[in-house]
């Protein structure tokens, strides 16, 4: 779940762009209280030479884990398409869609000792002594639902209409109204994860002036979607817990772009880590829009 905004992670996205389909299926599946999520394009990582290096910072290493349990179901990493992984009170959770069937997985299951354990109402349960599950959706081949027995029964009962899904929680809706949702790869995260999220995309030249842990404690919650062409297109929409926060924020940001345009001149070169960097605020709303060369 955890990117880093850089020129390397963004390479790992395709150019041709990928309709998040599975994003609106998951967000109406996933339970109110889920705290972050991102989408990804699977597909669209294979294409690139570099995936084996890059594969994983995509997915994080909470999907990695699940994928040795998943594959022991005969769901393999190269079969999925699309995932939509996220976090929640109880731990990761998440999506998948691909070219995986339920009779295979039946079959694939039951061969390596994994006997159905369950059956809800949107399907049937495959666990793995681990305690990794598989939902898979009756009637949707190819897709399915991974976690914990505890999380696909949540998950059912949002699907059942028996609980609230994530589409009723006011932030996430308003932050995902504010993305680009035809991006391929889309997310939303509680503001304390910021900071990891980026990563070192900060170059020197700007941290070393801003106090980063005092701006980024002022971000209660943030959204992203990235584009891609010769460049990667990055936005941001970064909701702050008070308008006064709201402004320390974009006025920090403006001043980081010049900053870093200033030390590129100062160096006597033009390469830069972020450029086309537009910064506006309104209230407790931040939306950073900016492009990311790639190495």
């Amino acid at each position: 779940m955890k990117k880093a905004l850089s020129a390397t992670v963004f390479a790992c996205l395709a150019v041709v762009q990928m309709r998040a389909e599975l994003l609106s299926e998951a967000v109406a599946s996933f339970p109110i209280k889920t705290i972050s999520l991102e989408y990804d394009a699977l597909s669209k990582l294979r294409l690139l030479p570099n995936y084996n290096n890059l594969r994983k910072q995509y997915s994080g290493e909470g999907l990695q884990r699940a994928g040795k349990d998943l594959l022991l179901m005969g769901v393999a990493e190269n079969q999925l398409t699309e995932v939509v992984t996220a976090s929640g009170p109880n731990g990761f959770f998440g999506m998948l869609a691909g070219n995986f069937h339920a009779q295979t997985v039946a079959r694939e299951a039951l061969k390596n000792g994994i006997a159905q354990s369950a059956a809800l109402e949107d399907g049937p349960v495959f666990c793995s002594k681990q305690g990794t599950c598989l939902l898979l959706v009756a009637k949707e081949d190819g897709r399915g639902f991974f976690g914990t027995q505890e999380q696909l029964r949540s998950i059912s009962e949002v699907r059942q209409r028996r609980a609230p899904s994530l589409e009723t929680n006011a932030t996430f809706v308003d932050i995902a109204n504010r993305l680009d949702r035809q991006s391929p790869v889309i997310g939303f995260a509680p503001g304390r994860e910021i900071g990891e999220w980026i990563g070192s995309g900060i170059p020197p030249t700007i941290s070393a002036r801003l106090d980063l842990a005092n701006l980024f404690s002022g971000i209660e919650t943030f959204g992203y979607s990235v584009k891609l062409d010769s460049k990667a297109h990055v936005g941001l929409t970064l909701i702050c817990t008070s308008e006064q926060a709201g402004t320390l924020l974009r006025n920090a940001l403006t001043a980081a772009g010049g900053l870093e345009r200033a030390a590129a001149v100062a160096a006597g070169s033009a390469a830069m880590p972020f450029d086309n960097m537009a910064v506006q605020s309104s209230g407790r709303l931040v939306a950073v829009n900016l492009d990311a060369p790639f190495q």
